[in-house]
Parts: structure tokens; C-alpha cells; sequence
């Protein structure tokens, strides 16, 4: 029975993940408005004040406020008790992120120095000078009502009576959003509660899914191992994953059911010279002698079905390995040419194939692969060719980009059409002698090297058979 899902939010899973990036992502933004706006004004502020005490100095020197005014890039005043009689304005009228940050300050574009300064009360009436003629110093920073600038100003009395008055803005958006920040942080926590509900229900429709699967899953593997189908009806990634695992466990049930037929197989090609040795044994322990024919006889038996078995296990061993992929088998780089002329030699000396033709039109061409496996495949090609063959063995290669394609012609009989979609099975031969492994051998050895073979039957006699091998990396 399936497990209820684990609704927990723990501090690794992707529930917790996911709310926590949501609600970064919404808090960190007015976060940063609050921080940035308060470390904005204050800066702005100590920087108007330091600047307020070098133009006191300077004050008697006109040409010496400019150049302060040019270098510290603000805007410098001086004013009697009616007028005022220097104005220096060095502050930047378009800021170097204009450009970009433009388009963000809505239809009415970014603020105007000059349309925030028009809405200011007159100099002598602004809160800096009001209080600078009381208190000899003051600064005053504000957000204008006309165009969203912050602008701080500091003023101070000079000793005749005078007043300086430095002023310095700031244009950046985020005097938009600081101005805001109360309406911003109610949006703020509306959004954070959307968005927490958001996460909650994402998590339940994503995680839960997968821990469902990860339950089926885990339940398949308890008592006795099961590839039974997940269940996760879903049109979306989630349902391509349970169909993935799905191709995982049918994959897995083949294998199991390979596994049986092999051993199935092994134990009906084992069972009747085991049957013999078991006969030959029970012979051996009544009271007859053995001597003469009758202990002939129980030798040639046993000595068969041992040489039987034998040759049975080699085989089953052989092809086990090369089904798992030859994993433990060590590869190295050879000419496969080289490989063909090693292999058709001794079949051109055999005295049984003396009026044999084998020939090798093959260009040089270096494969990766484990050498006596493939030349076990390849033997068995030749040396079945050769068993059928008429006259004549052609054996033909091409390279092209990154494989190498051998084709092995004999002038037999051919293969019957309806035995071409069988003759790669385990224990099919039409035969008297062998086990049938031979053709199942060389297909697994093949695919162990990531090629393919396939066969196919002329109209008129004679058979082919076509591997296609990869090249040794880099060619």
C-alpha cells in the first residue's frame, strides 16, 4: 500500500526551496528601497555639510567658488538679506544612466533640476536659511513634491552676514520608489501572501508527484522485486519521467526474463551429457569388471559429454560477457584489414578448403575493440562462409566518416527468407552438430563494440552479412 505523501517542509527539500526563493524574491526588493533611501539621504546630507564649510571659506573669492563648485560637482549660493549675489551651478543635468533609466520614470520622464527648483519657496524662505539665521548652520534634505529628486541643502552664516548655500541632488530612480516605500511594503506583503500560497500549491502539484513516483518505485523493491508500472497519469514532465522509469523497468524485465531463458537454455544443453556422465558413474559401481569394449565404451562417454559440456559452459561464459558489454575486457586500438588477413590464413591452408577462393578487398582502418573477441566474431563469420560456401569467400570494406562497414559474401546456398529474422537467436541452427550459439555470439560481440550486423540472402544463392564497427576516436 503506498505511503501518504510527506507534506513536511524541510530546510533541503524543494518545498522549502521554493518558498524561499519566492519570498526573496519579493522581499528583497523593498528591502534594498528602504536600505538604499536612507543610506542615499544620509550620505547626500553629510556630503552638503562638508561642502558648505569649504565654500564659507572661500567665499571672499568668487573665482575660487567656481572651480570648488566644478570639482565637487554641486551648486553654490551666496545671498545678502535681499538677493543673491553669486550662483554658481556646476550639479550634472543628465546623469550618465540616463539612457537607460529614463524610460523607467513613466510618460512624464525624469525629474528636472530646473522644474524642482522653480516649486522651491525663494532661497531666503526655504528651511535651510530660516534656520541657518537662527542657529548659525543647518541642513535640510526632502523629497520634492515636483518630480520625485531628492535635493539636500546645507546653509551657513558667513561672518558679515552673509549667507552661503550649497545645494545637491539626486535624480536616481530609486527616489521614485523610496518616495513610495509605505504603498510599495503594503504591495509588498499582499504579494509575499500570494506568493507563499504560490509556493505551498507548486510544491504540492510538483514535489508531490514525484515523491508518489519515488514511492512506487521504492514499494517495487520490497520482498520480491517487481517491474510492475508506475502509475502517474500526467500530460506534462513529471508524466514523461513515469514513462521513462516505465522503459527502465520493461528494459529490466527482458533482462530478467533473458537471464531465465540463459539459464533455461544452459540447463537443457547441460542435462543430457550430465544424464551420461550419471550413467557412465552408476555403470562403474556394479560388479563388472571393466575391461575390454565396455570400458571403451565408459571412457568415449564420459570423455565426450565432459568435452560436451566444456565446449556448452565456454560458450554460455563467451556470450554472457559479451551481452554485458566485455565490461573487464581490455581494448586497444587495431587495423581491422590486418585483423581479416590473420583470420583467412589458416583457412587458405586448410587442405578442406582447397578449392576455396577468399578474398579481402578492405581498406586499412583502426577500430577500437577488445581483439580476441572480435576475432572470435570474425572467425565465426569466415569459418561459416567457408562450411557453405561453393567456390568463393568475399570479404569487402568501405570507410566512411566515423564507421567501418565489412561485408562477408559467400556463393552457398543462400538463407531461407523465412529463417533470416531467427538465425541471431540462442540455440538456432539447421545443423546437425553445434549449439547454435555461434551467430548469437557474434551479434552480441558486435553490439559489445557499439556496431551492428544484419544478414541478408541473394535471390539466386548466397549470403551476406554486413557489420558496421566505429572508428578509433579522432578519425
Amino acid at each position: 500500500m503506498p505511503r501518504a505523501l510527506d507534506t513536511r517542509i524541510r530546510p533541503r527539500s524543494l518545498r522549502f526551496r521554493a518558498l524561499a526563493v519566492v519570498v526573496l524574491v519579493v522581499v528583497l526588493p523593498i528591502v534594498w528601497v528602504w536600505a538604499a533611501g536612507f543610506d542615499e539621504a544620509s550620505e547626500l546630507s553629510r556630503q552638503t555639510r562638508e561642502l558648505t564649510t569649504v565654500a564659507s571659506e572661500l567665499a571672499g573669492a568668487p573665482e575660487t567658488l567656481v572651480s570648488s563648485a566644478e570639482r565637487h560637482r554641486i551648486r553654490i549660493r551666496i545671498l545678502d538679506q535681499h538677493s543673491v549675489t553669486h550662483d554658481v551651478d556646476r550639479e550634472p543635468d543628465d546623469p550618465w544612466h540616463a539612457p537607460v533609466s529614463s524610460p523607467f520614470y513613466g510618460p512624464s520622464g525624469p525629474p528636472d533640476r530646473a522644474t524642482v527648483d522653480a516649486a522651491l519657496p525663494p532661497l531666503p524662505d526655504r528651511v535651510e536659511t530660516q534656520a541657518a539665521r537662527r542657529d548659525g548652520t543647518a541642513t535640510h534634505c526632502a523629497v520634492s513634491e515636483a518630480g520625485w529628486m531628492l535635493v539636500c541643502a546645507a546653509a551657513a552664516v558667513l561672518p558679515d552676514g552673509r549667507i552661503v548655500h550649497v545645494q545637491r541632488s539626486s535624480s536616481r530612480l530609486i527616489r521614485s520608489l523610496y518616495a513610495d516605500r509605505y504603498p510599495l511594503t503594503a504591495v509588498m506583503l499582499v504579494v509575499l501572501g500570494i506568493g507563499v500560497l504560490l509556493s505551498l500549491w507548486l510544491g504540492w502539484r510538483l514535489v508531490g508527484p514525484i515523491e508518489h513516483l519515488r514511492d512506487q518505485v521504492v514499494d517495487r523493491t520490497r520482498g520480491r522485486v517487481s517491474t510492475e508500472p508506475v502509475v502517474l497519469d500526467r500530460a506534462d514532465e513529471l508524466g514523461d519521467l513515469a514513462s521513462a522509469f516505465n522503459q527502465l523497468l520493461s528494459a529490466l524485465e527482458m533482462r530478467s526474463r533473458a537471464n531465465e531463458a540463459f539459464a533455461a537454455d544452459l540447463a537443457h544443453e547441460l542435462k543430457n551429457p550430465v544424464a551420461a556422465v550419471r550413467a557412465a558413474a552408476e555403470a562403474m559401481t556394479t560388479d563388472h569388471p571393466l575391461e575390454g569394449e565396455r570400458r571403451e565404451r565408459l571412457t568415449r562417454v564420459l570423455t565426450d559429454s565432459s568435452h560436451r559440456m566444456q565446449v556448452v559452459i565456454d560458450r554460455f561464459l563467451d556470450l554472457a560477457r559479451a551481452e554485458s558489454g566485455l565490461l573487464t575486457a581490455e581494448r586497444e586500438s587495431i587495423d581491422v584489414r590486418d585483423l581479416l588477413e590473420a583470420i583467412a590464413a589458416p583457412l587458405r591452408a586448410d587442405p578442406r578448403f582447397a578449392d576455396l577462393t577468399i578474398s579481402i578487398a578492405c581498406p586499412s582502418a583502426e577500430i577500437t575493440a577488445a581483439p580476441e573477441r572480435l576475432e572470435t566474431a570474425l572467425r565465426n563469420l569466415i569459418g561459416n562462409a567457408a562450411s557453405f560456401a561453393k567456390s568463393r569467400i568475399d570479404i569487402h570494406g568501405s570507410v566512411g566518416k566515423r564507421k567501418v562497414t565489412l561485408c562477408i559474401e559467400d556463393d552457398g546456398p543462400g538463407i531461407p527468407a523465412d529463417e533470416l529474422p531467427a538465425i541471431f537467436d540462442r540455440y538456432y541452427t539447421t545443423r546437425n552438430t553445434g549449439t547454435g550459439l555461434g551467430l548469437a555470439l557474434v551479434r552480441a560481440i558486435v553490439e559489445a563494440h557499439e556496431g551492428s550486423i544484419e544478414a541478408e540472402s541473394g535471390t539466386d544463392g548466397g549470403a551476406c552479412f554486413t557489420l558496421h564497427l566505429p572508428l578509433t576516436s579522432g578519425e
